[in-house]
């Protein structure tokens, strides 16, 4: 088998992941923290545009491959972004109406919007321009049209969820049973900077609680769900402007907004030291318990026969790393499950490093946007 250098971009709203495979080997791994820069942090504090973001990112980037010694790849692939809905999964190739959409027309403002980019300016850096990829995009949307109805006839609600990971994680535990994920109905909870849950059914996730839109519990930089005419006299009151109100629902909401912080691992180490105050720990308590609320809330999506228990429950992303969130999460869920099996972290980068080498080996055709 040809040897491969793959570079891998995943942008979140507090990291930069990036690693650098030979065919499936690891070559390198780094997380580029950004929560932990205090000047990254208090240049983009308020709201802005994510691509304002593109160049500090970049330039990071290229420091830790120069650190690296990394001066050959065949090819780059970035996490996608907020596309419009996509109807199929799979690896794209990164064209110019791509890049356009996500400048232009992107559903949300993510810092998942600059993995496309950012692995079309390395492929270019590298000379390789044609062998920028991305796999199964945020906006993948799989689900069923009676769930995207919501109070109001104009609004829909689409996906805007953590579709990579789910899918990675899906397959990963039915492969551990030696099952097929399309033969299994799953829960899984993403829990990061910020949170989705999907209901998957036998291969298809027929509904999500969005990440971006504000749906769903408050996380570390997401308002999740507020009453609406609360949220409307908020909206009409003089005291901010669309993108303030839009920065408090995706980037500045949840935690940033209640406790002044998105550092979980920092309150994680408060509560140890049991440092925290009352408010703190009643926030956070509210915020668990809301993870476990959306969990339930899929189980009626998957349509079960009476008495049929979900098979599994799945809890990922940054804060399944965190007990105080799992095993509040496992206790209230018991009733609806078969079981529960946490993947802390997540498994985005192999992901999209796979679906790279089936296009690359020959193994699939690269989908056009």
């Amino acid at each position: 088998m040809k040897e491969n250098n793959i570079l891998v971009i995943n942008p979140g709203s507090t990291t930069t992941k990036i690693a650098v495979y030979k065919n499936q080997e690891e070559l390198f791994q780094k997380k580029i923290d950004h929560a932990q820069d205090s000047e990254f942090q208090k240049k983009y504090k308020g709201p802005h545009n994510i691509f304002d973001q593109f160049e500090d990112r970049s330039q990071k980037i290229e420091e830790v491959l120069e650190a690296n010694g990394i001066n050959h790849l065949d090819a780059v692939v970035g996490r996608g972004g907020m596309l419009p809905s996509v109807k199929k999964s799979g690896t794209y190739s990164v064209n110019s109406k791509m890049l356009e959409d996500l400048e232009t027309r992107a559903l949300a403002n993510h810092a998942s919007n600059l993995g496309i980019p950012l692995a079309k300016k390395l492929a270019e850096a590298f000379n390789i321009p044609d062998k920028a990829f991305t796999v199964d995009p945020v906006t993948t949307d799989e689900i069923l049209d009676k769930y995207k109805y919501t109070g109001i006839k104009e609004i829909k609600r689409y996906a805007g969820w953590h579709c990579l990971n789910q899918k990675a994680v899906s397959r990963r535990y039915a492969e551990s049973i030696n099952k097929n994920y399309e033969d299994l109905n799953l829960i899984v909870a993403h829990l990061g900077g910020g949170s989705s849950f999907g209901a998957h059914k036998k291969g298809r996730t027929v509904n999500v609680i969005n990440a971006l839109s504000g749906e769903g519990t408050p996380t570390p930089e997401r308002s999740g769900s507020i009453p609406a005419q609360s949220l409307t006299e908020l909206c009409f009151s003089g005291k901010y402007t669309k993108e303030e109100i839009l920065h408090f629902i995706a980037g500045g909401g949840g935690l940033a907004s209640l406790l002044g912080t998105k550092d979980v691992y920092g309150l994680r180490q408060q509560y140890e030291k049991g440092t925290l105050l009352q408010e703190s720990l009643d926030i956070l308590d509210f915020i668990i318990t809301g993870f476990s609320q959306n969990v339930l809330s899929m189980k009626p999506c998957l349509e079960l026969k009476e008495n049929e228990k979900v098979d599994q429950i799945i809890i990922t992303g940054g804060l399944a790393h965190w007990p105080l969130v799992t095993d509040k999460i496992k206790k209230e869920t018991s009733l609806i499950t078969q079981g529960v099996t946490v993947y802390p972290g997540e498994f985005e980068l192999e992901a999209l490093r796979d679906g790279t080498l089936r296009i690359i080996n020959g193994e699939e055709k690269a989908k056009e946007y």
